[in-house]
């Protein structure tokens, strides 16, 4: 299951830098794992101290007293406004009666239309409607969703309240937050104990639901990012008695605790969030083995995860960067909270490198690749969690990505106001243990691709080995689906499109998805005028291996296929690409959708028709529209429609190029134009004898020729 958001408007997205003032004794690694010898000491000092430090919160008090320079030039007037605002905030709410939803919260996977597989619209607390066949839906899990969405605002409004008494010491802030707390103190044992998946019987239900939250996932990060912070903040305020802080360990931190502790999910982002959670829990009751436990438990601890879950280069298991910065969140408490402990968990280079990876990722148009179940991610939209790690690391690559300006999390770290340092230039490149390759080309077009060909993500990672994105003029152009925006992962459309293989670039085999499935890098070459990488997969179909290369010049993507079967199979090749339509003079007739391709029941404005000429397909866009040049074959299927993007209602225009036998090639250029040019492939031809593969690219009276040498193993000369 995904996480869900819980945004706090004080200051900054307040889960990413708490951390943990504890002393720790550090023996040494032995040789039953790194870390197994390591002791934890709970200090007896005044709090806060978890959140921050004395000397942190001082910063933040500086802040507020004037606009000017403060304090070794690390404050000035936008951070000295913004605390000021966050108390303004705080000052809005506490007047308010809090509301406790009457049970916990649910998945906001289930806030869709069953019919129409798209997300639904508040009308009050108890009616939700579907935006598009207007049905109205009410009660269980729908409600429930609601409550889940009130829950995140009490929490949400607790920590803004307790951050306001600790910046600027007024009690009423404190007694707000207490009331919260303790609310939830009295309330968490009694909400009833449930499930994302709304079964409580089941092998996964009766360990990974929860009473606040309906995963042990969502009730952990409540438990790092609000509760924990929330408690420390106003712990010796005055507003708690000794009973209530009795009520507090016993009736929602050890209850949290436990039934997080039950569900030991191993390799995955939710063992990460339960080690954050147990940091902070740990802390909190005084008992240091809940924090021995998240480090170094040797199947589910911090060290574990790097050890298991983190490419060499960096990159999380699950091939997905919405899910890799997820995951991300919850290491930064962890390393934060043990570097206050005296360990060094920020000196481990996976972890490292967890930050410096996705910048090389970056497309033309800013952000990353949407692989996996992912919505729209970039660097720069998660600086937040880079602060922390310029802070542990000052590498001038991670500072290139914050802001000149320091935030909250800069201020409360002492970056320095106006330290700032230029972006690394970006180059093509491999990464074969996460399993991708990124082609740039210079030129006006600035075109940028990334494949993917590595292991398989999992739950979170999807059935599309070989496929790629491009862009181009600073846009997206060929598309991958990523997830729904409104979290489709119960509905069809998540396993028949978002993650199935008809939803990519890739190629589709007799109607059918891929099987999970790793490839192998092939080549990987940059050379004068064009950069070039090449993967094979034999694993996606039983019987069928596919070899892609990429060719990318300054002007045009040349994307070429080989597949090779044991029998007679149905081959199909999708191009998904932004624009208005696809418009292919060889599709003309309507046509419905293929009953024996899972996934076609969501693609609509469906034209099709048969040819042996060279195919040529215009993706129309009033920016940039792209020309897709296919060279012939006889008897090719070539249908144009419009499929989907972040929602049902999001059209993604796309081709399929259909085709019969045991062996086949297909070569095609993609070339993206602006609307006041003209496109200069003219047409693409394939031929194969003695051992050589030639792909010609026509450009009027000029022409590229690729050559392919198959048996000295799969290289590239392009000569013009």
């Amino acid at each position: 299951m995904s996480e869900q958001h819980t945004c706090v408007r004080f200051l900054r997205r307040p889960c990413l830098a708490f951390s943990l003032v504890l002393t720790a004794l550090v023996a040494g690694a032995a040789a039953a794992g790194r870390g197994s010898d390591l002791q934890v000491i709970l200090p007896d000092v005044k709090h806060p101290y978890l959140a921050c430090t004395a000397e942190e919160l001082d910063r933040l008090r500086q802040a507020r007293r004037g606009p000017e320079v403060i304090r070794d030039g690390v404050v000035s007037v936008p951070t000295s406004v913004g605390i000021e605002i966050g108390i303004k905030e705080a000052e809005g709410f506490i007047g308010e009666p809090i509301r406790f939803p009457p049970r916990g919260g649910q998945h906001n996977q289930w806030y869709q239309c069953d019919q129409c597989e798209t997300a639904l619209q508040t009308i009050d607390e108890t009616h939700h409607q579907c935006p598009k066949c207007k049905k109205v839906y009410s009660g269980h899990p729908y409600d429930d969703v609601i409550f889940s969405r009130q829950h995140g605002r009490n929490l949400q409004r607790m920590e803004t309240a307790a951050w306001a008494y600790a910046i600027c010491g007024r009690e009423e802030f404190a007694k707000y937050a207490a009331r919260v707390l303790l609310g939830y103190a009295d309330r968490y044992r009694t909400y009833p104990y449930h499930s994302a998946s709304l079964k409580t019987d089941d092998s996964w239900g009766k360990k990974a639901g929860g009473h606040l939250y309906e995963q042990t996932l969502t009730e952990a990060s409540a438990l790092a990012t609000s509760i924990g912070p929330a408690y420390d903040l106003i712990y010796d305020s005055g507003v708690l008695s000794a009973e209530d802080h009795h009520k507090i360990a016993e009736g929602l931190l050890l209850p949290m605790l436990k039934t997080i502790d039950r569900n030991k999910a191993g390799k995955s982002n939710w063992q990460t969030w339960h080690n954050a959670a147990m940091m902070w829990g740990g802390a909190l009751v005084r008992d240091p083995a809940w924090i021995r436990k998240a480090i170094v438990d040797p199947e589910n601890g911090f060290y574990h995860q790097m050890d298991v879950s983190v490419s060499r280069e960096g990159m999380w298991y699950e091939n997905s960067w919405g899910y890799h910065f997820y995951t991300l969140r919850a290491l930064v408490i962890t390393a934060e909270t043990a570097r206050r402990l005296g360990i060094d968990l920020w000196g481990d280079e996976r972890l490292k490198r967890m930050f410096t990876l996705p910048i090389e990722y970056t497309m033309a148009d800013g952000m990353l690749p949407r692989f996996g179940d992912d919505v729209n991610s970039s660097v720069k939209s998660v600086s937040v969690l880079y602060e922390p790690a310029y802070h542990a690391y000052r590498d001038p690559r991670i500072l290139a990505m914050l802001p000149g300006e320091p935030g909250f999390d800069g201020l409360l770290l002492g970056r320095q106001a106006g330290n700032v340092a230029d972006g690394p230039v970006l180059q093509s490149k491999v990464f074969e243990d996460a399993g991708h390759a990124i082609l740039r080309a210079g030129g006006p077009a600035g075109l940028t691709a990334a494949m993917t060909f590595g292991p398989y993500g999992g739950f979170h990672g999807h059935f599309d080995k070989l496929s790629f994105v491009l862009y181009g003029y600073g846009k997206e152009l060929g598309v991958d689906p990523g997830r729904a925006r409104s979290q489709a992962y119960r509905l069809p459309i998540h396993s028949h499109w978002y993650k199935a293989t008809i939803g990519h670039n890739a190629v589709l085999v007799n109607g059918r998805s891929q099987a999970p499935a790793t490839g192998k890098l092939a080549l990987f070459e940059r050379a004068d005028g064009y950069v070039a990488a090449g993967a094979a997969c034999e694993a996606a179909y039983p019987g069928v291996k596919h070899e892609r290369l990429l060719v990318m010049t300054e002007t045009y993507l040349l994307v070429l296929d080989r597949l090779y079967a044991d029998r007679d199979q149905h081959f199909d090749w999708l191009y998904h690409s932004r624009g208005a339509r696809a418009v292919c003079g060889a599709a003309v007739e309507n046509a419905d959708r293929r009953d024996d391709c899972p996934g076609s029941e969501y693609i609509q404005n469906i034209k099709q028709g048969t040819t042996d000429a060279m195919i040529r397909v215009v993706f129309e866009d009033a920016a940039v529209p792209t020309y897709l040049t296919l060279a012939a074959q006889q008897g090719t299927i070539v249908a144009v429609g419009d499929g989907v993007g972040g929602s049902v209602t999001d059209r993604v225009p796309m081709v399929m190029i259909g085709r019969e036998g045991r062996d086949t090639n297909y070569a095609a250029v993609l070339e993206p134009v602006p609307a006041s040019g003209r496109p200069t492939v003219t047409g693409v031809r394939l031929g194969e004898e003695d051992g050589r593969l030639d792909v010609i690219v026509e450009q009027g009276s000029s022409q590229d020729r690729i050559r392919i040498d198959l048996d000295t193993g799969l290289t590239v000369r392009l000569s013009r």
